[in-house]
């Protein structure tokens, strides 16, 4: 399937206002990517998960919030045009973890995720192709002492900044599910859990608790002897209505709906 040429209207309400940025930049190194989703036939949504090698993972950078800029434009001639991403914030201070942070993230292919505060959406900057690339300007005068961030493409590529609808995968999990849990506590926030083995029977696990209106999710599979289970029904909507199993390397990710005054439906967006 391809675009096909649609109006574009007003998106609501003081849709323009700049601001609403969570203080935590998300970086990652491409390097480190063992499997890179694709977009969707509109080239702007990522439902996949951004997949890590083995002991690879994301961090978070603390950012200024009112310093924070991310961007996108448009270059190149006639039939040779392309976009370029970029990415600005300051840290505050020179501290010697930001000092580290420079020295040893100076040269890398860079990925960047940008959350918000008034939603779930996330904004992907960079791809494999098209990465990006950090400039680094520390200042220390009477009226400031920071560093300033400035990522940007290396080079042109095809797409816009993306809407990365996955979870996010830092070093630890967000929280772990008790063995035998059939309702998994999902207060920690969006991001991934890890399932836990049953004791003397495979747990089914039928719905969540505490989750956010559009949030994303990842279940973390157990392995072992009594794997847990989710079936397509109760709480959850699974591709083609297939049981997910919690196999040892598995990952269900999946998004939280409310449809009710206290219901939920927990929709899959990908297993592997």
């Amino acid at each position: 399937m391809t675009y096909v040429k649609v109006s574009v209207a007003k998106p609501g309400s003081n849709k323009g206002a700049g601001g609403d940025k969570k203080d935590k930049i998300i970086l990652f190194d491409f390097d480190d990517v063992l499997t890179w989703p694709a977009r969707d036939s509109k080239g702007v949504i990522v439902t996949d998960n951004i997949v890590f090698n083995p002991g690879a993972y994301m961090i978070n950078i603390y950012a200024t919030t009112d310093k924070i800029k991310i961007g996108s434009n448009s270059e190149g001639d006639l039939d040779a045009e392309g976009f370029v991403q970029n990415l600005e914030f300051t840290h505050p201070g020179n501290e010697n973890e930001i000092r580290e942070f420079k020295s040893n993230w100076m040269s890398r292919n860079i990925g960047a995720i940008i959350e918000r505060c008034s939603s779930t959406k996330k904004d992907l900057l960079g791809s494999p192709c098209a990465a990006l690339k950090m400039v680094i300007k520390w200042e220390d005068d009477k009226d400031k002492n920071l560093t300033t961030f400035t990522l940007k493409s290396a080079n042109k590529g095809p797409y816009d900044v993306a809407d990365y609808q996955g979870t996010t995968t830092f070093d630890t999990v967000k929280a772990t599910v008790a063995a035998n849990a059939t309702s998994a506590n999902l207060a920690s926030g969006e991001g991934q859990y890890q399932l836990t083995v049953g004791s003397a029977s495979a747990a089914n696990i039928t719905s969540c608790t505490n989750a956010v209106n559009g949030g994303t999710y990842s279940f973390l599979g157990s392995g072992g002897t009594y794997p847990s289970t989710i079936d397509s029904g109760d709480d959850f909507i699974l591709s083609n209505g297939t049981t997910w199993t919690a196999l040892s390397g598995s990952v269900l990710t999946f998004r939280a709906f409310k449809d009710g005054a206290n219901t939920w439906k927990f929709i899959e967006v990908s297993r592997s």
